[in-house]
């Protein structure tokens, strides 16, 4: 399973210029005041800290006990009540059910097997209210062509990075990442693997939006595709 480990430390540095307000706001399409909102593979939990500023009652879930303690250091030091624990979001239990589950940053990807996949859903909608929404994104066929062969190269203030984006395989995307420190020299190595609209369950589900790049509607050059599913 992909668990961030080191890179946990470095991706708030590396993600700075993720438009996280893009998904804030199709996000909030969907909810009322105080609405409750659980985030799968939630990372360092910045989106759930501008969901909690906009009163929203937030938990958030990764598989990476590294970047899960990243997140409550980070909510500690805002003072905001988001709750965070460490679970596979193919098989998690919060005894809880949610308005809205999240599950943003092409995170679906990251899941090796329809199997998997059928996993999350169960337990999506095992934790969604009635007529609650599951809302989450996937890269498109257009990305994967994009990054069959992709090289991220950059300086930052404190390490390098080089992240290179390789196809390994029939929709399987294989990510390596070096980070470069003064003293330190640090790789890990990641897979995504495509999916579209057929490889869902839906059972239980209505599909009520399907869009890419948070437009008003999809069209084949756009990278991203957002799904919105209301539980029946």
């Amino acid at each position: 399973m992909n668990a961030y480990k080191k890179f946990a430390y470095f991706y708030d540095e590396v993600m700075q210029n993720l438009d996280y307000y893009l998904w804030s706001e199709f996000t909030e399409e969907f909810l009322k005041p105080g609405d409750s909102i659980l985030d799968l593979a939630c990372g360092s939990g910045t989106f759930l800290t501008i969901m909690n500023l906009h009163g929203y009652e937030t938990t958030g879930l990764d598989l990476s006990e590294t970047i899960i303690e990243i997140a409550k250091e980070k909510a500690k030091l805002n003072r905001l009540p988001i709750d965070f624990e460490v679970m596979d979001m193919t098989n998690f239990s919060l005894n809880k059910e949610f308005d809205c589950i999240t599950c943003y940053f092409d995170s679906v990807n990251f899941l090796e097997t329809k199997k998997d996949l059928e996993k999350m859903f169960k337990c999506v909608l095992k934790h969604l209210k009635k007529g609650g929404y599951f809302l989450f994104d996937t890269f498109s066929k257009a990305m994967l062509n994009e990054y069959k062969n992709n090289l991220i190269d950059e300086d930052h203030e404190t390490f390098k990075i080089k992240w290179k984006t390789t196809e390994v395989g029939n929709n399987k995307l294989m990510h390596n990442i070096k980070i470069t420190e003064v003293d330190d020299v640090y790789s890990e190595k990641y897979y995504e693997y495509y999916y579209n609209l057929k490889d869902f369950n839906l059972d239980g589900f209505t599909l009520v939006k399907m869009v890419g790049d948070f437009n008003d509607d999809l069209e084949p050059e756009d990278e991203r595709i957002l799904y919105a599913l209301r539980k029946n």
